[in-house]
């Protein structure tokens, strides 16, 4: 030990460890000298071998803590990443060199993740040359793109554009305000015809385009101009927010539902409650009929797939009404001064039907339903889940009837009477029951006042005849409600969630 002879000393402990002998005093420091000989050598040859076999020898003996393996580890890193560096500047030449843009990001983004204590890679000839390379391809591709006004070499050179991190560039920015100027007349064309499908198309082209940020298209006048148009096409009440619009256009589908603040009109919907009910006992019904229905919560749903579906069917309705005007069985229930009048009709305390009151509440001045076609707003009863999963989706013709039985056909059951959809209420945690208020377009409607109707006649009437609806006057019949049912999801849409208490 005295002379640092790393041989002798490796030697002989190698010998005390093949002896098995107890450990020897001498042992200890003979280790932490060889170790610390084969550290310092590796060091000073700068020998990558030699660090890793030094860097195990001091592992093996347990020697990590000194400061001449943190120093040797430090040595070992760096010669390692000068490998790496030296490995991809020659790769990268080698990609320049046959115009492989794509090799050449992936190195330059490499080689710019290196650290070390030794030449930094971004200032190696290499990564300059490569880089310079870089930019004046996607500069060509952007110019060439300009001057042909060709919209896939145009798509194709900003994708290149972004996917190599050259949006600074001013040519891309050229190209970018260009295409732009061209989606927005386009849009505007579309709109002035006022072609639904065709604006669809070319919103959806403005807002889909990785180039033409969302955000900065609707500042532009044309773009709103565009989606507003395209708004007053597919017919959205107010309430519908340009993000819902935004999703109907790339034909997405999100569902919103957003609590009434107005104490004016969850007024009308207690009077709407109030007004509509009977206290009435069916065999639907079971335990104590309530005296009262208080509305404690109204929500409004958003659901604009729907919603453009159950217009799409009310036109279809509305055009097969006036093409075969006359044809019987028809029955009238939107006379408001005769006694068929739907109940929902009736006039609330400021002198108008419930319809109108929303109507001048979204400042509009179309009502929301068509009287004339037999469109009302009537009263669904469910459960808590099936309320949520009803305005999430839609109705589920599969479950029909799962709740009370299917007197007039598996179908959508409607009342005009909350005394009769609170048979089929359920309460939630906090003790309040839901009902859906829906807009229906009955249509044509079949009546029946018979006490158990041929039920595959009146489906097979509303499903292949030429009725949409059947209206079963339990009323007249028993005294108790009249029902109305359609076969055809898209015939009703649940507008609003309002939540009650039962008093009694």
């Amino acid at each position: 030990m005295e002379a640092r002879d790393r041989a002798r000393i490796s030697a002989g402990l190698e010998m005390l460890r093949y002896a098995k002998v107890a450990q020897m005093p001498e042992e200890e420091p003979a280790t932490r000298t060889l170790v610390g000989l084969e550290l310092q050598a590796a060091i000073d040859s700068s020998c990558e071998l030699e660090l890793k076999q030094a860097l195990m020898s001091a592992q093996q003996y347990d020697r990590t803590s000194s400061p001449l393996y943190k120093r040797a580890r430090e040595v070992l890193d760096a010669i390692l990443e000068q490998k790496r560096v030296d490995q991809i500047a020659r790769q990268l030449g080698e990609a320049s060199s046959r115009g492989d843009l794509a090799t050449v990001h992936a190195l330059l983004q490499a080689g710019a993740r290196t650290s070390g204590p030794l030449e930094k890679f971004a200032e190696r000839p290499e990564f300059a040359q490569a880089k310079a390379l870089l930019a004046k391809s996607v500069r060509q591709s952007l110019q060439k793109a300009v001057a042909t006004c060709d919209r896939k070499a145009a798509r194709q050179a900003c994708s290149e554009a972004v996917r190599y991190g050259l949006c600074e560039l001013p040519e891309y920015k050229r190209l970018v305000d260009l295409r732009k100027q061209l989606v927005l007349q386009n849009i505007e064309e579309a709109a002035a015809r006022k072609e639904q499908e065709n604006l669809r198309a070319k919103l959806q082209e403005a807002i889909e385009d990785p180039d033409l940020e969302l955000e900065h298209l609707r500042e532009e006048p044309g773009f709103r101009g565009g989606l507003k148009v395209y708004r007053d096409l597919l017919s959205l009440p107010p309430y519908f927010e340009d993000e819902q619009v935004l999703e109907s256009v790339s034909k997405r589908h999100s569902v919103k539902r957003e609590e009434l603040l107005s104490d004016a009109l969850c007024q009308a919907f207690q009077e709407l409650m109030d007004k509509t009910y009977r206290k009435v006992r069916t065999k639907d019904r079971r335990g104590e009929i309530p005296k009262r229905l208080l509305v404690k919560e109204v929500l409004v749903v958003k659901n604009s797939s729907n919603f453009v579906e159950y217009l799409r069917r009310r036109e279809e309705i509305r055009q097969q009404l006036e093409t075969d005007k006359g044809v019987p069985p028809s029955v009238v229930v939107n006379d408001l001064n005769g006694t068929q009048a739907c109940k929902t009709l009736a006039n609330l305390a400021r002198g108008q039907p419930f319809h109108s009151v929303w109507r001048d509440a979204q400042g509009v001045s179309a009502d929301p339903i068509d009287t004339k076609i037999n469109e009302f707003y009537l009263f669904h009863g469910t459960g808590p889940e099936a309320a949520t999963a009803i305005t999430e989706g839609d109705f589920r013709m599969d479950l029909a009837g799962s709740n009370a039985g299917t007197l007039y056909g598996r179908g959508i059951y409607f009342s005009e009477s909350t005394g009769k959809s609170d048979e089929y209420s359920r309460q939630d945690s906090r003790g309040l029951c839901p009902v859906l208020v829906c807009r229906v377009t009955l249509g044509r409607i079949l009546y029946t006042d018979e006490e158990y109707p041929d039920t595959r006649q009146l489906v097979r009437s509303c499903v292949a005849g030429n009725t949409h609806s059947v209206l079963g006057d339990r009323e007249k019949i028993r005294n108790t409600f009249r029902e109305l049912i359609v076969f055809d999801s898209d015939q009703a849409y649940p507008e609003f969630i309002v939540w009650y208490a039962r008093e009694f």
